[in-house]
């Protein structure tokens, strides 16, 4: 049904869109469309075996053939089109830059789709390993018994459409480089896509976006908020420092926050408060593994996700491998060299914040002259170095840093201004979850004034809700049941707005 409508939507759109209606060059592929690379769509899909490993490999082997990929977008679960009596898809898109002519470039995706077995013979429409589809070719045309540019159903499928309008770059659009032809094409879908209302139309029961997890299903977290449950086992912690007895102890309370609403348990061991000494690698080891081990091997939390609240690039490792999910990086990747590479490495999702400085320097370094703008900027810039190391971008979800390098007005206005914060960001990433901390902050008590932490909950959760109806996705809590109740409430608020 709302396949029939977007469609329905596009052929209203196209009289307020004449730039998707102009007359385009028609290419003759006897001869070479220009000198150097040309610059590319390509839409990926599969829906046999493991499909995200597929496309994972797949988009690995591209270099080799002569595809310089670009960028990726989101991740997306989509209803079969046209065979429904088939599993439902991962699909995706990514841009690349080739200096292959367009037929050489179809035969060089259809080699790659037949090393992961796909059966040319098979089902039209059916089930398949890997699809790798061109849709568009910079700005132009290609009409050919194998081969049309732009690929004749891009309009009619949503699945396609969706991960098209990530890749949208604005600064692409205004320059004269290889990519301006595609740009103004993935300008027009954006468009499309955008005055379609096309985010809105997405349902878990047609298509939606999502963030792999190893060995659970697949996180769809665009439907609701994800209460992010704190489970600190360090003795210094400014909130609950020394609190739990442990790995008893923290078991217990980590069940106890699961009951209460917590969708993830993030394991600390190394305080962040402003002027925390740093522990050795051994000594966190120490601290989180045992513990991660043993949330593993309990019975109540098989179905949640474990992510691990570290800097350090070797602590994320053993941390994984002993049954962690995700890493939740304070630093971004500024303290440690080597986290980025170990996190691409792990595949995993990556928790990417925002922070200047460290713990024990980050407090004399809060001045902005455009708060939101600044945190924007420098998250992208973080993003980009994850990216460039091999951590695709659906695996990122970005945190703006509340209480991080931020005085009380910098968080108040991160709080307010999360959709500015996202105006900076670029391609996908600008649809990517974002995780808010605000639980028990420092700032929180001044405002309130209460010198206790944990007296702070009220406000926590006022503070809660104002950041999920400003765009957060994910809230990061101590008192989870407070905070699971004040996201019920904004979740309810937001999702009236849409009736």
């Amino acid at each position: 049904m709302l396949r029939a409508l977007a469609g329905s939507v596009y052929n209203r759109l196209v009289t307020i869109l004449p730039s998707l209606q102009q007359t385009r060059t028609v290419i003759n592929l006897g001869e070479p469309l220009s000198a150097g690379k040309s610059a590319v769509a390509i839409a990926f899909g599969s829906n046999l075996g493991d499909s995200v490993s597929n496309i994972q490999a797949a988009i690995k082997q591209l270099p080799s053939h002569g595809i310089e990929v670009l960028r990726q977008s989101r991740l997306y679960e989509s209803a079969p089109a046209y065979v429904t009596d088939q599993p439902r898809f991962v699909n995706g898109a990514l841009a690349a830059l080739t200096s292959l002519q367009p037929l050489e470039l179809l035969d060089a995706l259809k080699s790659v789709e037949a090393a992961f077995g796909r059966d040319f013979a098979g089902r039209r429409f059916g089930p398949r390993p890997l699809d790798l589809d061109i849709i568009f070719y910079n700005n132009q045309e290609v009409q050919h018994d194998r081969l049309s540019i732009p690929h004749p159903r891009w309009q009619e499928r949503d699945f396609v459409k969706a991960p098209l309008a990530d890749l949208f770059a604005p600064e692409e659009n205004v320059c004269n480089g290889p990519c301006r032809g595609l740009a103004e094409r993935l300008h027009d879908v954006h468009k499309l896509w955008k005055v379609g209302h096309g985010a809105a139309h997405m349902s878990p029961q047609d298509l939606q976006p999502f963030i792999p997890l190893r060995n659970l299903p697949n996180w769809s977290w665009q439907q609701r908020t994800w209460i992010m449950g704190i489970l600190n086992i360090t003795p210094d912690s400014f909130s609950d420092g020394g609190h739990l007895q442990g790995v008893k102890g923290a078991i217990s309370h980590a069940c106890h926050m699961v009951q209460q609403g917590a969708d993830i348990i993030d394991v600390g061991g190394q305080s962040t408060r402003p002027g925390a000494t740093r522990l050795t690698t051994e000594e966190e080891v120490q601290r989180v593994i045992p513990l991660i081990r043993a949330l593993r091997e309990t019975e109540e939390l098989q179905s949640i996700p474990i992510s691990v609240d570290t800097f350090d690039a070797e602590v994320a490792a053993q941390a994984v491998a002993a049954g962690a999910h995700m890493v939740n990086d304070v630093s971004g990747g500024t303290m440690d060299p080597h986290m980025h590479a170990q996190v691409a490495e792990l595949n995993v999702p990556y928790v990417l914040m925002h922070m200047r400085g460290d713990p024990k320097t980050m407090q004399r370094m809060t001045d902005y002259t455009d708060t939101c703008l600044e945190v924007g900027q420098e998250l992208q810039a973080q993003a980009e170095a994850a990216m460039h190391a091999g951590i695709e971008p659906w695996r990122i979800i970005l945190d703006p840093g509340i209480g991080f390098a931020k005085h009380m007005r910098g968080n108040l206005e991160i709080m307010g201004g999360l959709q500015r914060i996202r105006s900076q960001m670029q391609g996908s990433l600008q649809g990517m979850p974002m995780l808010l901390g605000p639980s028990r902050k420092g700032f929180l008590g001044n405002l309130t004034g209460h010198a206790v932490a944990a007296d702070r909950d009220h406000a926590t959760a006022a503070a809660a809700a104002l950041c999920i109806a400003n765009g957060a996705n994910i809230i990061r809590a101590h008192n989870v049941r407070a905070v699971s109740d004040a996201a019920k409430l904004a979740d309810a608020v937001k999702g009236s707005e849409r009736w």
